[in-house]
């Protein structure tokens, strides 16, 4: 398997989702990337005592030719992975900040909130389009 690493687009969306995080939450973590091929149907992960954000080149690869859709795309897999880095290991709480922080920082028209309203529960997502944000699950 081949690994690759971080290049400097990944660095610096990467830097600029730690800021975005940070003045939402507060918090911060290290953080670096790594792209492979792995199963399709996940498109990061993280692991335990780990601060590598392990990005699978197979779905990057259908984006990575357009300039847009390839920062959208990158922004939202990298900032889910990184919302876990810095603590929030509950799935859904996750997927509604990514919402939330895409939806504020891209507008709900982008491909980066598409992106992020597919992987979002559909009852979470009900509720926020209606101005109400469900309750945290852990």
């Amino acid at each position: 398997m081949r690994v690759y690493t971080m290049p400097d687009a990944f660095s610096i969306i990467l830097d600029e989702i730690a800021e975005d995080v940070y003045r939402r939450l507060g918090k911060r973590s290290n953080a670096s990337v790594k792209l492979m091929p792995y199963n399709p149907t996940i498109l990061g992960y993280v692991k335990a005592n780990d601060y590598t954000i392990y990005l699978n080149s197979i779905p990057f690869g259908l984006v990575k030719n357009d300039p847009i859709k390839s920062r959208e795309y990158l922004y939202v897999v990298l900032l889910h992975e990184y919302l876990h880095l810095v603590g929030i290991a509950d799935e859904r709480e996750v997927r509604k900040i990514t919402t939330e922080i895409i939806a504020q920082k891209f507008g709900k028209t982008s491909y980066a909130y598409s992106l992020a309203e597919k992987l979002t529960d559909p009852i979470d997502l009900h509720l926020m389009n209606k101005g109400i944000r469900p309750s945290m699950y852990m």
